[in-house]
């Protein structure tokens, strides 16, 4: 059984962060190492939230801790999501630096988790350079949404605003380049059609784009489901392309169920079926 380390925020109550990505990864069959880098009752798009970001000494010792199991050099991955402070990220850029040379082979994904279009950046000011210039120069694939996809351009390799599919392609090639990623995965790679919603992996040789009929009101965590079961789905021995469609048919189904039933939050666990038994809901086009 494949494991991965995966620092990310979490939440007492909901699914966001590794409250959302654990469990789906454990169901597929990979074991999972959670890390808090912030510990809050819930997700703050409720109207009032708690907790607060680990201190980075504590974030330390939970890495020294699971060196120290061993975990750095079983682990098959690492991932990294939102990050609370610019101290957390520097404590996770030595870990994952550790963890590359603990094991040369490992796959670290960066969800650079900092913003979205329409709400612009909601991390912490100094957070997106520091995965722009700290992290992205580690990672073996990334999955930014459109936003983060921009910005990443933007200020790692100068390209402007992607104004269509093919620019993203060719964007996303020029970071592989530079950085040497093996994928980028952009999700929300919208540009107006408020019916579908389109995600976009990119590799060398090819490029895939999926779309999804567009749901109102969806809930938070999302992109931690999706980027937790694409992970788990890479390490088990998929490739990019299969795993990213069966995991966006995943999250599709429990986006799908959780509204019609009315809540607020992931309906991860009653509907953990759609985990495994994923449906056929996605087109898929070459790019």
């Amino acid at each position: 059984m494949p494991s991965i380390i995966s620092a990310q925020s979490h939440v007492c109550y909901g699914h966001v962060g590794n409250s959302a990505a654990a469990f789906p990864m454990q169901k597929l069959g990979v074991s999972v190492h959670s890390v808090p880098t912030t510990i809050l009752s819930n997700h703050p798009a409720h109207s009032s939230f708690y907790g607060q970001a680990v201190e980075c000494e504590l974030l330390q010792d939970l890495f020294f801790g699971l060196e120290e199991r061993g975990a750095f050099h079983g682990s098959a991955g690492f991932q990294s999501g939102y990050l609370a402070t610019q101290d957390n990220g520097n404590v996770i850029e030595k870990a994952v630096k550790r963890f590359k040379i603990c094991n040369p082979q490992g796959i670290y994904c960066l969800d650079p988790v900092m913003g979205d279009v329409g709400k612009g950046f909601f991390v912490q000011a100094g957070i997106p350079e520091l995965i722009a210039q700290n992290l992205l120069p580690l990672a073996d694939i990334i999955t930014p949404n459109k936003f983060e996809f921009d910005y990443l351009a933007a200020t790692s390799c100068q390209r402007p605003v992607c104004q269509s599919h093919g620019d993203m392609v060719a964007t996303a090639r020029k970071l592989m380049d530079d950085f040497a990623l093996r994928c980028v995965v952009i999700t929300s790679a919208d540009f107006g059609n408020e019916d579908t919603t389109h995600t976009l992996v990119v590799r060398p040789n090819d490029a895939m784009l999926f779309s999804t009929p567009f749901i109102q009101n969806g809930p938070s965590g999302t992109g931690d489901l999706f980027t937790g079961m694409l992970m788990a789905r890479i390490l088990l021995g998929q490739d990019e392309i299969d795993a990213a469609e069966l995991s966006l048919n995943a999250v599709y189904s429990i986006i799908k169920h959780t509204v019609v039933s009315g809540l607020k939050e992931l309906d991860i666990i009653t509907h953990q079926n759609c985990i495994i038994d994923v449906g056929d809901e996605i087109t898929r086009n070459k790019v």
